[in-house]
């Protein structure tokens, strides 16, 4: 199956790693494909894991690119809350759970099949919050493989380097970005469907941004807070 997205022919379903700095919109090119994907296969499910973001923002995002709230309705949502001993089921399409955590990870990942769509928007965060970061990583691998879903893992390039050469090695694309000012860069650099040469421009509302990355600031530090605070 193959699908045009922001000038690249993604060969599906696969796994597409989103390296790149904090602050570089990697959520919202998920989001965004998410979006523009459902419109044409919307026999295709959701599965988001709310890390860095409130289910609520990620729900104003989706609406600003245009997606239905019927459709928005459909969505299962994954909430990271490290203080859960265990995945929770709260409500029809609402989870919550501590995936910093190897076998809620685990569980979590159980629910894809190869029609579903798996954003993991913030991986970098739950390593943060994780005591075996290799074994956590290996989890993601693992889950993703074996259900072979459309994937998107978001992470921090600069950060937990050894965890991020394992899931760059696994992931059948790696999609750079770039932040210069006010604008955001994306670039290929491993695709295994077609990609454009060099580095194109990600459009995207510019108070979508200001909004997401101050959710994202807030929702770290109260994440990292509790964690302290556990130890």
């Amino acid at each position: 199956m193959r699908f045009r997205f922001e000038g690249f022919d993604f060969e599906l379903p696969a796994f597409t790693l989103l390296s790149g700095p904090m602050a570089a919109a990697k959520p919202l090119f998920a989001q965004k494909f998410i979006v523009e994907f459902l419109r044409e296969n919307p026999d295709y499910k959701v599965l988001y894991f709310a890390t860095s973001s409130p289910v609520c923002g990620i729900l104003r995002n989706l609406r600003v690119f245009g997606m239905r709230d019927d459709v928005a309705k459909g969505i299962t949502f994954l909430d990271y809350q490290p203080s859960c001993e265990g995945l929770k089921r709260v409500d029809a399409n609402y989870y919550i759970g501590n995936f910093s955590d190897s076998k809620q990870l685990e569980k979590a990942l159980g629910v894809a099949d190869e029609r579903t769509i798996v954003v993991v928007p913030s991986f970098t965060l739950l390593l943060i919050g994780s005591e075996a970061k290799d074994e956590l990583t290996d989890v993601l691998i693992k889950g993703v493989r074996k259900a072979n879903p459309i994937a998107f893992v978001a992470v921090n390039s600069a950060m937990f380097r050894e965890q991020n050469e394992k899931l760059a090695e696994s992931a059948d694309n790696i999609i750079e970005f770039t932040k210069r000012g006010e604008k955001v860069y994306v670039r290929a650099l491993k695709f295994r469907g077609r990609a454009p040469d060099g580095e194109v421009k990600f459009e995207f509302p510019r108070e979508m941004f200001e909004g997401t990355k101050k959710e994202v600031a807030e929702r770290t530090a109260r994440i990292i807070r509790e964690k302290k605070v556990e130890k």
